[in-house]
């Protein structure tokens, strides 16, 4: 699944879009979009993402 989510970052996909794609992938069954979600975010491809999504949510608890 690494490698699709490469792909999916090269291929310039949003966080959304890869996480429905993703979902697609595992058959959408159930509990496959917080399955989807957490591969998606935890993908080495999405290190840049994922820690801009933690500052955005740091600074509202902050706020």
């Amino acid at each position: 699944m690494e490698a699709a989510q490469r792909f999916l970052h090269s291929q310039g996909a949003s966080v959304i879009d890869s996480i429905v794609v993703t979902r697609k992938l595992l058959g959408a069954g159930q509990g496959s979009l917080g399955t989807a979600k957490e591969i998606v975010l935890t993908s080495a491809a999405r290190t840049t993402e994922l820690r801009e999504h933690q500052r955005l949510v740091e600074g509202i608890e902050e706020t």
